[in-house]
């Protein structure tokens, strides 16, 4: 395939690869391989999800002066979350907050942080830091709440005007840890920086340190994972509403991924390309260029774990992939249900 000729063993991999997924519901392992491609490049992992895929530049916090008691955060609607953390340093321009916790109502998840800070703001810096850490949970966990869309939409358009004028947004978390059921996700560090540029606003996104527990095939998702991507400025209340708020109209995001990276060891992912985000899964698009380094030993793990599925679908996915270097690749594209992946449509419904 791609001009190179087969050798026996892969011949053999290949005739095994088929015996197993013969076993197997055909669609319900390949929709398990390309929809976390899918998410990954669509959300640049902003949820394990998008979006994992906040900016290291932003991650050095400098002390923190904490204050003796809690303060209940008054802005947020009750109906969305509830938010408490130790204020040590809040104005129109920045917020420096200790101690964070954020949760959901209805065990629908919760949030801790050990410090976050954001600089960069015009107005109400203390607010659109409370709404970057429910956004933080909802794209880690898949929450959608309608009492937060309004709320969300308002701090939006702080951030957006802010943008305007010229300002860099800057967010970072320290020792994060969200948990939803038996999902546990912690992070050393994650961070956002934003920039106007025009009518274009460009943003950094990172997390590091993630370790996860409590879901499938934990060994196989990513210890850090990096985005750089833009979109227009006008449209960031509208994905802060889409993330974690649920709009009677769905909104129409317009992406651009610059990169991405999720790295696990010696295995890492990466790719470009574009987007349109609605905030739910199946309504929104994409298509860009996908690749694997190192998918031999995400086979692997996949094995050890007794992730029958998912290996079989990473043998199938090497051997459709065009080979370059160490890396396998993919140019897919994501549209009405339809996933084609090097040229060959996939529907998933």
């Amino acid at each position: 395939m791609n001009g190179i000729g087969w050798s026996s063993n892969v011949k053999r991999e290949k005739d095994s690869a088929v015996a197993a997924y013969a076993q197997i519901a055909h669609r319900d392992h390949l929709r398990q391989f390309y929809d976390h491609m899918k998410h990954l490049s669509t959300h640049s992992l902003l949820r394990r999800r998008a979006a994992w895929q906040m900016t290291a530049s932003a991650l050095g916090f400098g002390a923190l002066l904490w204050t003796a008691s809690p303060v209940l955060a008054a802005s947020v609607p009750a109906g969305c979350a509830t938010i408490h953390h130790e204020n040590a340093d809040n104005g129109d321009d920045h917020a420096v907050f200790s101690h964070i916790t954020v949760t959901f109502p209805g065990d629908s998840g919760t949030l801790t942080a050990a410090g976050q800070t954001l600089t960069g703001t015009t107005g109400s810096a203390g607010d659109v830091a409370d709404a970057s850490s429910v956004l933080l949970l909802a794209a880690l966990t898949g929450h959608h709440n309608a009492a937060c869309s309004q709320w969300l939409e308002t701090e939006g358009q702080v951030a957006q005007s802010s943008l305007a004028a010229g300002h860099t947004l800057k967010l970072a978390w320290t020792s994060v840890a969200v948990k939803r059921g038996t999902l546990h996700v912690s992070m050393a560090g994650a961070g956002l920086a934003i920039n106007g540029a025009g009518s274009d606003a460009k943003a950094d996104l990172t997390f590091s340190g993630v370790a996860t527990s409590g879901t499938t095939a934990t060994s196989l998702l990513p210890s850090s994972a990096q985005a750089s991507f833009s979109l227009p400025v006008n449209e960031l209340a509208s994905l802060m509403a889409a993330t974690a708020g649920k709009a009677s109209q769905l909104p129409a995001v317009h992406v651009t991924i610059q990169s991405l990276s999720a790295k696990r060891d010696t295995v890492e992912l990466s790719g470009n390309g574009r987007a349109t985000l609605t905030g739910e899964h199946e309504s929104a698009s994409a298509s860009g260029h996908l690749e694997i380094r190192d998918i031999g030993t995400l086979i692997q793990k996949a094995q050890q774990d007794s992730q029958t599925k998912i290996a079989a679908a990473l043998v199938l996915a090497r051997i459709v992939s065009h080979k370059s270097g160490d890396s396998n690749t993919w140019d897919t594209n994501w549209e009405g249900g339809i996933l084609t992946v090097n040229g060959v449509p996939l529907p998933l419904r």
